[in-house]
C-alpha cells in the first residue's frame, strides 16, 4: 500500500496534512480519471494537459486555472473529488490549532512535525487494523531532511506524545516528490484543502458553501479519520 501525503494551512492559525491510501486499483482509477479530466478541459480551453490540479490555485482561478471561467474551475475540482471518492482509496486528516499553540508554548515546535507525527500515527493504525504495510511518499517541502530524520527516529525509540507508536506498519523512509508530476499527490492536496477550508473559513456566499458541500460530499464517504490537535 502506499499513502500519498500533502499539506494545506492558514498562516500561524491553522495546519493540517492529508493522506491518501492507494491500492493499485485506486491509484491507477485516479492518475487515469483525473488525467482524462484535464485533457477534456485543455481540449476546450488554453490548459495545458500536463496543468497541475492544485487545490488553492484551481479554488481561486490561478495559475493554468486562470484560463478557464469560474464556473468551469468548480466544475473541474467537483469532477476532480467524485474520481477520488469513487476510486476506493481512503483518506485521513490530521489538523492543529496553530494560534492556540502559540498562545500556550513560549518555544512550540514546527506544526509540520508535531501534525506528521500524528499522521504517522494514524497511518500505521490504519495499515496495521487492515494487516498491510505502508510506504510513504509526501510532496517536496523545504525540510524534508528533517522529516526524514524524524521518521527514522520515531521507527526507533517512538512518536512523541501519549499515543507513542514505532510505526511497525510503516516501512522504508519518506518519499518525498514534486507533486506537478504525481496525479496521486495532487489528489490528496485538492482533497485537503477542501477539508481546511470546511474547518477555518465560515462562507458567506451561499453558492460558494453549496459547491464547498457537494464537492466534501464526493469523499466523505472515504475519510476515515478526521481530527485537529487543539493545545
Amino acid at each position: 500500500m502506499a499513502w500519498q501525503v500533502d499539506e494545506s494551512y492558514v498562516k500561524d492559525a491553522f495546519f493540517c496534512l492529508g493522506a491518501l491510501l492507494v491500492d493499485t486499483d485506486a491509484a491507477c482509477s485516479i492518475e487515469k480519471g483525473l488525467d482524462e479530466l484535464v485533457t477534456t478541459y485543455a481540449s476546450q480551453s488554453g490548459l495545458s494537459s500536463e496543468a497541475e490540479l492544485h487545490g488553492y490555485e484551481l479554488f481561486h482561478g490561478k495559475g493554468d486555472w486562470a484560463k478557464l471561467a469560474m464556473r468551469q474551475q468548480i466544475n473541474v475540482y467537483d469532477r476532480a473529488l467524485r474520481i477520488i471518492g469513487g476510486s476506493g482509496a481512503k483518506i485521513l486528516f490530521r489538523g492543529m490549532d496553530v494560534k492556540a499553540q502559540i498562545a500556550r508554548y513560549v518555544d512550540p515546535f514546527p506544526p509540520h512535525d508535531i501534525t506528521l507525527g500524528h499522521l504517522l500515527e494514524s497511518i500505521n493504525e490504519a495499515c496495521r487494523a487492515d494487516n498491510e504495510y505502508a510506504v510513504v511518499v509526501a510532496d517536496e517541502v523545504h525540510a524534508q531532511d528533517r522529516h526524514r530524520t524524524n521518521f527514522r527516529d520515531y521507527r526507533r525509540t517512538g512518536t512523541p506524545g501519549y499515543q507513542s507508536s514505532t510505526l511497525p506498519n510503516v516501512i522504508d523512509t519518506i518519499h518525498f516528490g514534486p507533486s506537478a508530476h504525481s496525479r496521486l499527490l495532487q489528489a490528496i492536496d485538492l482533497a485537503t484543502f477542501v477539508y481546511r477550508r470546511r474547518c477555518t473559513v465560515r462562507e458567506t456566499n451561499p453558492k460558494a458553501r453549496f459547491a464547498l458541500d457537494r464537492m466534501w460530499g464526493h469523499i466523505e464517504a472515504a475519510v476515515r479519520v478526521q481530527w485537529v490537535w487543539r493545545p
